[in-house]
């Protein structure tokens, strides 16, 4: 068992007592009612609850880039990431094997180049039957990397900055704590309090 910290950044509705109360929260592209939402992308890693594996500053990058204009507000729980329902793409290099084969499956019966991300876990949750994991963990990087200082000999390699690891938890089941807003944009914080 390896208990590790997880974040999830919303927006501040200043709605505190109910997001702690009610949190996590579901990424969907629908409503309750089988309704699509308007203006609302998919979900990159399918619908889920998505949280930043273990650094904090993973979920004030996507507050400041989403809700640039906006405060958001930051969550914290924890989960098990040595979980046998984790579908790790990041430390389980089976895994990635085995999700890197299904995309080429997936390709190949399409006949196109390239799938999305989506699309091959869709496939994987309707199609493979050994498939009852409870939540993916992706480390989705940019073509360039952000190299940190160390390099092999021969520097012709480095070790890349590992960042932004995201996990989707497909429910619940995973999460071990209680689910805690641990940051406030400082114009909330300055706002509640009185003199």
């Amino acid at each position: 068992m390896r208990i590790t910290d997880i974040y999830q950044t919303l927006e501040d509705r200043q709605n505190y007592e109910e997001v702690e109360e009610h949190g996590p929260f579901f990424c969907s592209v629908k409503y309750p009612d089988g309704s699509l939402k308007k203006g609302t992308k998919v979900p990159w890693l399918g619908e889920g609850y998505y949280f930043w594996d273990t650094r904090i500053c993973d979920a004030h990058w996507w507050g400041m880039t989403v809700y640039n204009s906006k405060r958001y507000i930051i969550c914290h729980t924890t989960y098990d990431q040595h979980s046998p329902y984790l579908f790790d793409l990041v430390s389980n290099v089976d895994q990635f094997d085995d999700f890197i084969r299904c995309a080429e499956l997936v390709a190949e019966k399409r006949k196109v180049k390239s799938v999305s991300f989506p699309v091959v876990l869709s496939y994987l949750k309707k199609e493979v039957q050994e498939f009852n994991f409870k939540a993916i963990r992706v480390w989705p990087h940019p073509e360039t990397y952000k190299k940190t200082l160390v390099n092999f000999p021969g520097g012709k390699l480095f070790l890349p900055w590992v960042d932004k690891i995201q996990i989707c938890f497909f429910d619940k089941t995973l999460l071990t704590n209680p689910y805690q807003i641990v940051y406030k944009n400082k114009d909330t914080l300055a706002a509640e309090q009185t003199i």
